[in-house]
């Protein structure tokens, strides 16, 4: 498969928006495909970092060993359009957390080595990733600003209408466990527990097995 193919997935990633056709052809070229399994890893926390990625298809879960609880911490889900790995590539160090398919997913990845070199070669090719990178970080920003003004109920249920308005009938699978979309938002697992009955009783959502749906 080519990198055409998958062109108008990665480049909408928010480090490739303000680049011109020429620039993402030339970016396209060094692209390599990734498929993992359920389960499998990707990298694991303190590898030599090898390039960064772009989730196609799929989800990456990222997370870091608590050596004090004895189990690890979940630090982000990254789905599809997303990028991850960029910072480490750039300061030219380790994986800091370790990468997990939770589903059969497809990545787009970007070598390391190639990738530096085409930006010393084009200093504007820099400038447009330094203008993505900017973009990400106000976004960023945006966002934790959001959910600190909001309460767990809030950020709950803020989550479960982003993610109703992606889907056709307000109706999606739960796709990560409580466990892990509890750390996102903020909150003990037993905390989601409570406050997704706490919905269901008030008539928000409806819920069978690992089905929501936004009422």
């Amino acid at each position: 498969m080519k990198a055409a193919a998958h062109q108008g997935l990665w480049s909408k990633t928010g480090l490739f928006l303000s680049m011109n056709s020429a620039q993402l052809a030339r970016v396209g070229e060094l692209m390599q495909l990734r498929k993992l399994e359920p389960g499998q890893l990707l990298f694991t926390e303190g590898e030599a970092c090898t390039g960064f990625f772009v989730v196609l298809e799929g989800q990456i879960r990222l997370y870091r060993a608590a050596p004090k609880a004895g189990g690890e911490t979940t630090l982000n889900v990254v789905r599809s359009g997303s990028s991850f790995a960029e910072a480490a590539m750039f300061s030219g160090s380790i994986f800091p957390a370790t990468a997990e398919a939770l589903e059969a997913t497809l990545l787009a990845f970007f070598p390391k080595d190639p990738f530096l070199t085409l930006l010393r070669k084009d200093p504007d090719l820099s400038f447009k990733i330094m203008e993505g990178l900017s973009t990400w970080h106000h976004r960023l920003t945006f966002q934790v600003q959001q959910l600190s003004g909001n309460d767990g109920a809030g950020r709950l249920r803020r989550w479960i209408e982003e993610t109703a308005k992606n889907a056709p009938t307000a109706t999606f699978h739960l796709k990560v466990t409580k466990k892990i979309l509890a750390a996102q938002l903020g909150m003990a697992p037993e905390t989601l527990s409570r406050l997704l009955k706490q919905l269901r009783e008030q008539g928000v959502i409806e819920v069978t097995g690992d089905l929501i749906r936004l009422l």
